[in-house]
């Protein structure tokens, strides 16, 4: 089974841009992080846009929208099962991440690839339930299915499938950007714009709180989309393939419109 990888961006003007925005004089403020994205999103765009094509970042996409679905059903397990996702019981979020992840890997050798959009989307997806589920998964009275399905079930209404979709989008948008410019940034590491670990650690912080705010463009449409799709006609490997093309549309249109801005 074959790996998809993103590979390198061109030394091309748009990358020596990026370039030039982290390596520039001076350290790296707050002020720089949405220009940064912007540029970097410019240089790679070409890869965010096949993402579209990529079977494993739609098939995550698409458990995500079948557990918050599953949620609702008294046979949840059931559910989840007929999608790949096999839970015991007493299962945790821990354990409702992993069967993911298991039935994204599932997917993968079905395509016969595994990529990396792949696996950042399902690292992003796990990172969107445990950050919007994990507290009410795990009460004063321990953690275990009965707890985890009620979690699960405040992320299947419209409000709360339009917060697990910023969610995803933003960490899955966050890690796509920051597998470029850590290339960077290690280059910068030790110089006046990247002093220190810290000084890079609170990059990537920054970096990955300017993306969960831009995707706030793609937070309503995802509530929207997930209700209306559910109740016309049932959400689908096919509908999600085509809503996730726009949501990526959507969410570099709003980096470049930043850019503009700033």
């Amino acid at each position: 089974m074959g790996h998809q990888r993103l590979g390198r961006i061109a030394k091309s003007r748009k990358w020596r841009a990026v370039v030039d925005g982290v390596m520039g004089g001076g350290g790296l403020a707050s002020d720089d992080i949405g220009r940064i994205a912007a540029l970097t999103l410019d240089a790679a765009g070409p890869a965010l846009r096949n993402g579209t094509n990529d079977a494993v970042l739609r098939h995550t996409f698409y458990l995500l929208t079948q557990i918050a679905l599953a949620a609702r059903e008294p046979d949840w397990r059931g559910r989840l099962a007929g999608v790949g996702i096999t839970l015991s019981e007493d299962a945790s979020l821990f354990d409702l991440t992993v069967g993911l992840h298991t039935a994204v890997d599932r997917q993968a050798r079905l395509a016969g690839y595994t990529s990396d959009l792949g696996e950042m989307a399902q690292q992003a997806a796990g990172e969107a339930l445990a950050a919007l589920a994990g507290n009410q998964a795990t009460t004063l009275f321990g953690s275990g299915g009965e707890h985890l399905q009620k979690a699960i079930r405040g992320l299947s209404t419209r409000v709360g499938f339009a917060e697990l979709g910023q969610a995803f989008f933003g960490r899955f948008l966050s890690r796509f950007l920051g597998f470029y410019l850590s290339r960077v940034t290690a280059q910068a590491a030790g110089s006046s714009r990247v002093p220190s670990v810290a000084a890079m650690s609170q990059f990537d912080a920054a970096l990955e709180a300017h993306c969960w705010q831009s995707a706030r463009i793609v937070q309503d449409f995802c509530g929207q989309w997930y209700s209306k799709t559910e109740y016309v006609e049932g959400i689908d490997s096919r509908n999600t393939s085509r809503f996730m093309a726009v949501a990526l549309r959507k969410l570099s249109d709003e980096l470049s419109q930043q850019r503009a801005e700033g």
